[in-house]
């Protein structure tokens, strides 16, 4: 194994020796020769190339730059058993930082490995309590030191003073009960937070201590995220936009607190979402979940502007997410269906005016449809008209039952009379409101007009030439003045 060093003259005029980090070390000496060329083009020094096996005292090199100042000690706060042949110091780039020997080869050529106070305990030193870690980073780096809120009142502190969101305190949320980021604090996740020299909230990033995983940063990014991964914390983004994790995990199964806010129909207190895609509805909590499940109620992410979120709940017709608000229940198949699925594959019943598919419709005689279900109950069908008809309007004539527009064919013992045909004119709206019964009308109102008078056309053609229908007698008064 080979390495480069600087050869320099010290005030007395001796030769030293000063090991090049950068350029590594070498397997081959010719390859250690080559780069000493170009080592010494890019430095204006004398660079050759030494063997690993034949390099000086590295520890007695490492103890004197420690006892002179060129490196910077550990703070004295920094109470841990030093581990050995490290040399940990503070970094020379970045004093918030550890540098320390990390390897015999290392030491050699004089090459610091670099790591943040939390990661270099957690490598070296496991058995720190959490407490003990805090107060150690604290001393390296006051503003590395990563604190945790766990209540909903902690995690609202977090937000209402720390980095701007849509969710700060500069933000209005007068008509909650609670600040919309309470629901955080159910005892599963936590938001971590960091706070600058002067003790303010300088960064912060919704937690799941017990699995080590965090979501996206506000406040300072790059010092927070290298706090908690020093904590042993798994980022669980590829970006930190509001975006930027569309392909990496989410939090699944984590508590959140289930609070009303007593303005609307099933609207509950929720923040706006970063990591968590929907929170399962558990009766008195919620559960954050990959996506939404048929058969189940959920919840998406509050808005940005009022921070709360109504149920949802997937149409089985539609397989799409819908708010509960906008769902109807429909009788037949016993679900819950979308508005938009209900206008184009159902119906209202008019006998009583519940929601039914479309497959479970029956026409009646004046053109309304009636659900199965009412008609096996209240309806019946005419074999005089071939129609149904409401059983309340059926009659009987001796052993025939028919509707009350065909009684009039028939005398009370059923036999049918003969009665000259009336000649035809289609009715208009003003022969309804002068003619026919207030509860008739109503019913013919809602019917087709051109389908109407086509019917009373058709009614009004008589069977032979010398019988006619009876209804278009009654139904028809004004014809027989035509």
């Amino acid at each position: 194994m080979f390495y480069l060093v600087r050869l320099d003259r010290d005030g007395d005029g001796n030769l030293v020796e000063t090991p090049l980090p950068d350029y590594g070390t070498f397997e081959k000496g010719a390859d250690a020769a080559k780069a000493s060329k170009t080592a010494a083009g890019a430095t204006g020094a004398k660079v050759q190339c030494r063997r690993i096996a034949q390099a000086g005292d590295w520890r007695g090199a490492m103890a004197k730059r420690l006892e002179d100042g060129e490196l910077t000690r550990l703070p004295e706060k920094w109470d841990l058993e030093p581990i050995k042949d490290h040399f940990a110091h503070l970094a020379t780039i970045d004093q918030s930082k550890i540098g320390y020997i990390d390897s015999e080869e290392h030491g050699i050529i004089n090459k610091a490995t670099v790591l943040t106070p939390g990661r270099y305990i957690s490598r070296f030193y496991p058995e720190v309590d959490d407490n003990k870690r805090r107060h150690l980073i604290a001393a390296i780096d006051p503003s590395g030191e990563v604190y945790y809120a766990w209540t909903p009142d902690e995690i609202e502190e977090v937000y209402v003073k720390g980095p701007e969101s849509c969710m700060d305190g500069d933000h209005v949320f007068d008509d909650l009960p609670v600040w919309p980021t309470q629901p955080y604090g159910a005892g599963d996740l936590a938001v971590a937070y960091t706070r600058n020299k002067d003790g303010k909230i300088q960064s912060r990033a919704v937690c799941w201590p017990e699995k080590k995983l965090f979501g996206r940063v506000y406040g300072d990014f790059q010092r927070m995220k290298a706090a908690l991964e020093a904590e042993g914390y798994t980022w669980m983004r590829n970006e930190n936009s509001a975006d930027g994790n569309k392909k990496v995990q989410v939090f699944i199964g984590a508590k959140l607190l289930k609070i009303p806010t007593e303005n609307a129909d099933h609207e509950y207190v929720m923040p706006y979402f970063d990591d968590i895609k929907v929170a399962i509805d558990m009766g008195d909590h919620f559960v954050t979940a990959e996506q939404g499940e048929l058969g189940k109620t959920w919840i998406a992410s509050g808005s940005s502007s009022d921070g709360c979120a109504v149920l949802q709940r997937m149409c089985p017709r539609r397989k799409c997410a819908v708010k509960l608000t906008d769902m109807r229940f429909v009788n037949g198949v016993n679900e819950e269906w979308s508005l938009s699925a209900i206008r184009e594959e159902a119906f209202t019943c008019g006998g009583n005016g519940n929601l039914y598919p479309h497959e479970h419709k029956v026409i009646m005689g004046n053109g309304v449809p009636w659900s199965k279900e009412h008609f096996e109950q209240h309806g019946e069908h005419c074999i005089f008209t071939h129609k149904n008809w409401p059983k309340d309007q059926m009659v009987q004539r001796g052993r025939k039952r028919m509707h009350t527009s065909a009684a009039y064919h028939f005398d009370e013992e059923g036999n049918e009379l003969e009665i000259a045909a009336p000649s035809f004119r289609p009715w208009t709206k003003s022969d309804l409101l002068t003619e026919m019964d207030p509860a008739v009308l109503r019913n013919a109102m809602s019917v087709d007009w051109t389908t109407h008078n086509q019917l009373m056309a058709e009614i009004s053609r008589p069977r032979r030439s010398d019988r006619v229908d009876a209804t278009a007698l009654v139904l028809n008064r004004r014809a027989r003045v035509a």
